[in-house]
Parts: C-alpha cells; structure tokens; sequence
C-alpha cells in the first residue's frame, strides 16, 4: 500500500485538467448507484439506486451489476495490477456514483460499459482521472467516441517525472540504412501482424510482405508487458498513426528492424 501515496498525488495533479475538458455532459448522467465492490483497475460491481424514466433495457432499482469504465485498459497481474486496483479503490469504494452510456451499453461478457462519474453534475470522471495517471492506457472501443478528444489528451500529456518519446528522432527510411546503430526510429505503421507463437510486427513506412519497411519486431514472451502499457491488442488501434522506437537497428532475412522488450522503448505519439 505504500506505492499509494504518489499515485494518489498523481490523481490530485491531474483534476483540474479534467475538469477544463469541456465536461459536464449535457444533461448530466440520469443513473446513480453505490460502489459495492472494486473488482480490478476498471471495474466495479454497484448497486442501481435510481434510474431514468424510460429506464435502460435490463435494469432496475436495487439491482446488483457489474461495471467496466470506457476507455481505458489497466495492467494486468502483478504489483500494477494490485496498484491500479488499490488507486481505483481510493476514488469509488463505498461511494455514490453517476453512469453515462455511450454505445454499447453492454460489452461481450455481458458487464455494463459507462463513463463513471463521482459528482452528480459529471464534471468529475473516474475514466479520466485513472487514465491520467501513469498504471493505465487509452483503449479503444468501436462505437464509443463521445469523449474521444478528452481522453486522447489525458492519455497523451505525460505526469511529471514521465519518460518522454526518445529523441532525436532518424526517420525509418534512414534508420534501415544503419544497421548496428542504436537510433530513435519515427515512422507511419502501415500494418502490423501477429506470428503463429504470438510475436507482434509493426511495420513502419511500408506494408508487410514489402522488403523496404522498417519492422519493430516484439518477442511473444513481452507482449504482456507492451499490452499493460497500452492496452490489450494495441497494435490493431495503431494502424495509420506515428510511432518511435529506441533500439539497435539489425537486419532480419533483408528487412531492418529493431527488437523491442521494454514497454519504455515504444512510444505512440499522439
């Protein structure tokens, strides 16, 4: 419990950010249950003490349900995992909270999706008070932008003391011709893809099969560590954006690429 204290400063920095993003929603959230239960990092079981009328499909005052926040992924396992429990468990337990949907309302396990807020106007989001902290990442979710922007820039502007993106950046079409040199290698991802054991690729500045891309190349063995960093499956939301990455440039049947085992040597740039 001792790692509390600098993330709950972290929680303190971070409100007053939020609460400038453009938020309360217009009307503020209509649901209001009592935390009865933090389950993980993002999810919580409560108790429907009041509901709008016409209700939502499924629900009903003084019924028991889980809740997953929108937005955000949280690691998983581990000391971090128990942080970003005990971190989510500070704000809500026992608490009255306000629940906005977005679309869906439900996710595959059948767990309420919303947007969680501790004050009954919405001006204070527990979404966006974790996600600007340094245990959790932004995950995206088909059909839920409405906060798209906000949480973009949470996710994006780093607490103090971050590590930030390395620098200086050598463009991939470079980096391929540097081969044995430690760079900083910006590029587009213009695909990624997955091998039979689970190794990630991210190919810069071309598509795979091309032999001219730039791969950054991910062991199946890390993938959970870049996966607590940033989110279950990131590379399937990276297409089309930029990255960097630090490493020593090798050359793999043709093809530059870097290896990457360390979450701190990737960086999505917003």
């Amino acid at each position: 419990m001792e790692k509390l204290g600098p993330l709950v400063g972290a929680v303190v920095l971070c409100l007053v950010p939020v609460v400038g993003l453009g938020l309360p929603p217009l009307p503020p959230p209509a649901i209001v249950a009592t935390v009865g239960q933090v389950v993980d990092g993002t999810t919580v079981e409560v108790r429907i003490d009041q509901l709008p009328s016409p209700a939502p499909a499924g629900l009903s005052v003084g019924q028991t349900v889980r809740v997953r926040y929108l937005g955000l992924a949280a690691p998983s396992g581990g000391d971090l995992a128990a942080a970003a429990t005990a971190l989510n468990a500070t704000l809500v337990a026992g608490k009255s909270v306000y629940l906005e949907f977005d679309a869906p309302e439900r996710d595959a396990s059948g767990s309420l999706v919303a947007y969680v807020y501790l004050d009954p106007d919405g001006r204070l989001m527990v979404n966006l008070i974790l996600l600007s902290t340094d245990l959790f990442s932004l995950r995206t979710e088909i059909g839920a932008d409405r906060y798209a922007a906000q949480f973009g820039h949470a996710a994006a502007v780093p607490l103090p003391g971050a590590t930030a993106a390395c620098s200086p950046a050598v463009p991939w079409t470079e980096a391929r011709n540097r081969i044995g040199d430690d760079l900083c290698v910006e590029g587009p991802v213009e695909s990624v893809g997955t091998g039979p054991g689970g190794d990630v690729f991210i190919n810069l500045g071309r598509p795979y099969p091309d032999p001219g891309r730039f791969t950054l190349f991910i062991p199946a063995r890390h993938v959970g560590k870049f996966e607590a960093a940033f989110g279950p499956r990131f590379w399937t939301q990276i297409a089309r954006t930029v990255v960097r990455a630090q490493g020593e440039v090798q050359l793999y049947q043709g093809v530059a690429e870097i290896v990457l085992t360390d979450p701190k040597d990737l960086f999505l740039l917003p």
